[in-house]
């Protein structure tokens, strides 16, 4: 009993219906509140509670003071422009202690996306450091690297990630797309040094690595795939599966799918009708469907002609089923990442101002935050008691 006079199961009620930094600050009443609220009975009572605090989480980067800041913000899904809690200054440059050279090159952190949510949980890799984060109980934890070895002549070129949860072992998982092309100038130093021939005739690949939380590991996915030419990209977990926008040698676009459970990949055709090529595709969720938003490549001087489009699949997997839901006009520079409350276009302008775009009336409104360009991303969370400890036990990062 917590309380004398209240059953514990009364306790529970009551406090599963505050937000998580009230109950936060009631861990400190006393041991047995505090290992009540740490129990998995209250956290996974907290999870299915009916009623959730949800929240939109934008990652930005700034300068203050001439030095450059990574910044999460809290803010209120149904009125951006207000904030539910301070900010939060990013780790990798304030808080945790990392090699210099992590941080020494703008570009390897600015571009990040947030990737998630799965149960609240979010994941943020920076340069060669994955993080696993909380953002309700502001707790990270870097995951172990992936060991990737590189054959000479090769280097990594570039990275994407993907994030989800399993069900049907509890596990979350970190997929981890490394682009390894060929270095020509290292196989022809190794070829005139060494007489390595094969150096000079490499062929290019992606190596796909899946880390699991159950058992703070990471192993090879092995699987033959299409050839990618274009980095998959734009993220988002849906129905149990990691979807990203990809393209092969020949310039045909497709959405590549890996299935957290079965660990299978799997290929979505695009709509015949979608916009060229040449522009971007980006994916995420409407009305509880896979949505593509397809917007031209960033340019100076956008045409007039220039429009984003929205894309629904009404069916998963079936190719006919896809469905032109909105056409924003005109395109004037804005960079589409997420659907927000299936009624707003999260965007951000070619200033870095973030803002955002009405599906149906077509109306930009800027929103007092700003960010390098191209450093925005944001995504919509529901507030979690879950601990980051008790995902990765401490035997299994001994062992």
């Amino acid at each position: 009993m917590v309380n004398p006079q209240l059953p514990e199961d009364v306790i529970i009620e009551i406090l599963i219906r505050l937000p998580v930094k009230s109950i936060v600050k009631l861990r400190c009443v006393s041991r047995t509140w505090r290992d009540l609220i740490r129990s998995p009975i209250f956290i996974h009572r907290y999870q299915n509670r009916e009623r959730k605090q949800s929240v939109l989480l934008v990652k930005r980067y700034t300068t203050r003071q001439y030095e450059d800041e990574g910044i999460l913000s809290f803010h209120n899904p149904d009125f951006p422009e207000l904030l539910v809690s301070p900010n939060l200054s990013f780790p990798v440059l304030n808080d945790l202690d990392f090699p210099t050279r992590i941080c020494s090159n703008f570009r390897s952190y600015s571009h990040v996306p947030i990737y998630g949510p799965c149960n609240g949980l979010v994941c943020i890799p920076v340069d060669n450091i994955i993080f696993l984060c909380n953002p309700a109980l502001r707790e990270f934890k870097p995951l172990p690297p992936p060991s990737i070895t590189c054959p000479m002549g090769y280097r990594i070129l570039a990275f994407e990630f993907g994030f989800g949860f399993d069900p049907n072992t509890g596990a979350y998982k970190v997929m981890q797309i490394s682009q390894i092309r060929e270095d020509y100038y290292e196989g022809l130093r190794l070829y005139l040094e060494h007489n390595y021939k094969d150096c000079l005739n490499l062929d290019d690949y992606e190596s796909f690595d899946l880390y699991d939380s159950a058992s703070n590991s990471w192993k090879h996915i092995d699987e033959e795939l299409p050839k990618i030419n274009f980095m998959p990209s734009f993220q988002t977990f849906f129905g149990g599966a990691m979807h990203w926008y990809a393209a092969n040698d020949n310039i045909n676009v497709y959405i590549l799918c890996f299935d957290i459970r079965t660990e299978a990949f799997q290929l979505l055709d695009f709509p015949d009708d979608f916009p060229k090529a040449e522009d971007l595709a980006s994916l995420t969720v409407l009305n509880e469907n896979l949505a593509l938003i397809g917007f031209p490549l960033w340019r100076e001087e956008p045409e007039p002609s220039q429009v984003i489009e929205i894309w629904v699949m009404k069916q998963y997997g079936v190719k006919e089923s896809w469905t032109k839901q909105f056409v924003i006009r005109p395109y004037v520079g804005f960079y589409p990442f997420l659907i927000l409350n299936d009624e707003w276009l999260l965007v951000e302008s070619d200033n870095g101002q973030l803002g955002r775009c009405a599906l149906n009336e077509n109306k930009f409104k800027g929103l007092p935050f700003y960010g390098f360009h191209l450093s925005l991303s944001a995504v919509v969370y529901e507030e979690s008691l879950i601990n980051l400890n008790d995902i990765i036990s401490s035997d299994c990062e001994n062992g």
